[in-house]
């Protein structure tokens, strides 16, 4: 592969990361935080393929021979650069995410802050379990809550879930509540993957190490919603 050809592939993967950040596709890999490092990136990556190219062509000019036999093989590596770039895969789902650990280790109980006020606040998915493992205030006891996530069918229910992630894509788990009650079977009767918002309460002590702290929640309601854009939890 010829230098100019290793310059022109760093502008490419530049202008692959620059697309990327305008289209928003970037959450589909990583945490929205990282997006001031991947705009750095872009530029940096641009700016020294472009340097380099140049550098390339005016040492060549000066020296009076090029490279006419070169092989067309190293630009084949355009092609997994534009399918980054312009065909974007879909967010995991539960079927993308890491299996659980084989041994979950109990979480130390510490007093989490009070839930939102009002009727029935929207909590993230993963607080709740959280929450229900965890939290030696029991904020959740006695409250209605609101929860947004995908169904997962499950040979015990249908569970909610939500895919979390930390850094990336790569290290994704999925967080679950099992769900039950009389608003259990209209979440029961979407297909796989559907997202819904229910609302109901968790189940005080459903929170166990033997299933990996997968709490109960009892549903009152369960309705249909879109997918939200950015589709993970932090």
């Amino acid at each position: 592969m010829s230098r100019v050809t290793q310059h022109v592939l760093l502008v490419l993967v530049g202008l692959a990361t620059a697309v990327m950040l305008v289209k928003g596709t970037y959450l589909n890999y990583v945490k929205p935080s990282l997006l001031p490092w991947l705009a750095v990136a872009a530029v940096v990556l641009v700016v020294l393929g472009l340097s380099g190219v140049v550098g390339e062509l005016r040492g060549a000019a000066e020296g009076g021979h090029g490279h006419a036999h070169r092989s067309g093989l190293p630009w084949l590596l355009l092609v997994p650069i534009a399918l980054v770039a312009f065909v974007v895969p879909p967010p995991l789902d539960a079927r993308g995410t890491n299996p659980p650990p084989a041994a979950v280790s109990t979480p130390t109980l510490r007093p989490f802050p009070p839930l939102p006020p009002g009727p029935a606040p929207e909590v993230p998915l993963p607080e709740a379990v959280m929450r229900a493992a965890a939290d030696s205030a029991h904020s959740l006891d006695g409250r209605t809550i609101t929860l947004t996530g995908f169904t997962v069918h499950r040979s015990s229910g249908v569970d909610l879930g939500r895919v979390v992630i930390v850094c990336c894509a790569a290290d994704a788990q999925l967080a679950r509540v099992h769900l039950s009650g009389v608003g259990s079977d209209a979440a029961a009767g979407y297909p796989e993957d559907t997202w819904v918002r229910v609302t109901g309460r968790i189940r005080p002590g459903s929170s166990h190490v033997e299933d990996g702290f997968i709490p109960t929640m009892d549903v009152t309601e369960a309705i249909r919603v879109d997918k939200p854009k950015n589709a993970y939890a932090y």
